[in-house]
């Protein structure tokens, strides 16, 4: 039995050492994005597999498909040609629960709809994004602490787990259970959609303590958005951890204290968030940087999202 594996990082990893161990099975090649650079293809060259560039794969292989197409943690659309070569046999890896949360960036989608729980799919693959029967799922609590990039790793960690269970069915022959996505369920989430990081002052804290969680990457740097405070005249102030305070009273993105801690800004519904970490010029803010930035904020209120002004 034949594989070709598309992916990066954890999940695709985890695949090759399943098809590696796995009796009568070989991988004609792993494809990624400029693998004269990558990690993961010099690991695959030590286990005699080609590493491939997506641009040769995508021309060659309408000559030279058949077997199985796993797509373990790419971006890469893969044109109808190269599906049509497969015949019905590719899979995707999508860190994601389908069909309502297909698309990009989910995992921060999850973080800013207020989920508690999120999860991986593996579906078949189809000419539209993210659709196809789903032939698993694995799910798994969204934690208070978790950021942008803390519940990323852990879809990934996830596909390197579920990911390989499936491929072992393939490889015992037993048939996958295929689920057809409910398509009156399915939400897309595009890349433009997810890029402002103006923090509306106008939802609750709740929900703004979650919009600033699931744009915090550190200590990488974010695909998408860093939640941000209005622009002054020497800067942005991005604003990476907060807590929740009880209610004090003033209009939405009104600055009503500041402490050692950070600054207390009042949302909406009557409540507000304390900002416990934030940096501008990429340092981190203290007590006197507070000092220096906030004369500059007009009547100490921070423009939001849904003002004009912003």
């Amino acid at each position: 039995m034949r594989f070709v594996v598309i992916g990066e990082g954890r999940p695709a990893k985890a695949l090759l050492d399943v098809l590696i161990a796995a009796p009568g099975v070989s991988v004609d090649a792993l494809v990624l994005k400029g693998p004269e650079s990558n990690p993961l293809a010099a690991d695959a060259t030590a286990r005699n597999i080609p590493a491939v560039d997506v641009a040769r794969f995508v021309r060659e292989v309408p000559q030279t498909g058949g077997g199985w197409l796993i797509n373990a943690n790419s971006t890469t659309i893969i044109p109808a040609s190269v599906l049509n070569a497969f015949e019905g046999r590719s899979l995707n890896f999508h860190p994601g629960l389908l069909p309502e949360y297909a698309g990009l960036h989910t995992h921060q989608w999850a973080i800013r709809n207020g989920e508690r729980e999120f999860g991986v799919s593996v579906h078949r693959m189809e000419q539209r994004v993210d659709t196809g029967a789903i032939v698993g799922q694995l799910r798994f609590p969204i934690r208070p602490e978790d950021t942008g990039l803390s519940l990323f790793s852990r879809c990934l960690a996830a596909g390197a787990e579920l990911f390989p269970r499936i491929v072992a069915q393939i490889v015992r022959g037993e048939p996958l259970d295929d689920v057809p996505q409910d398509s009156t369920r399915r939400k897309l989430y595009r890349h433009r959609d997810a890029l402002d990081g103006r923090i509306d002052w106008n939802a609750s804290a709740r929900a703004v303590l979650d919009f600033i969680r699931a744009g915090n990457y550190e200590p990488l740097s974010s695909p998408t958005y860093v939640a941000r405070l209005d622009r002054t005249g020497d800067g942005d102030v991005e604003v990476l951890r907060a807590s929740v305070e009880p209610a004090t009273g003033g209009e939405p993105g009104a600055i009503v204290d500041l402490s050692d801690v950070g600054p207390l800004v009042v949302c909406g519904e009557g409540s507000a968030i304390r900002i416990t970490r934030a940096r501008r010029g990429g340092k981190t803010m203290s007590r006197a940087h507070w000092d220096e930035y906030l004369p500059h904020v007009s009547g100490r209120r921070l423009l939001g999202r849904n003002d004009a002004a912003s």
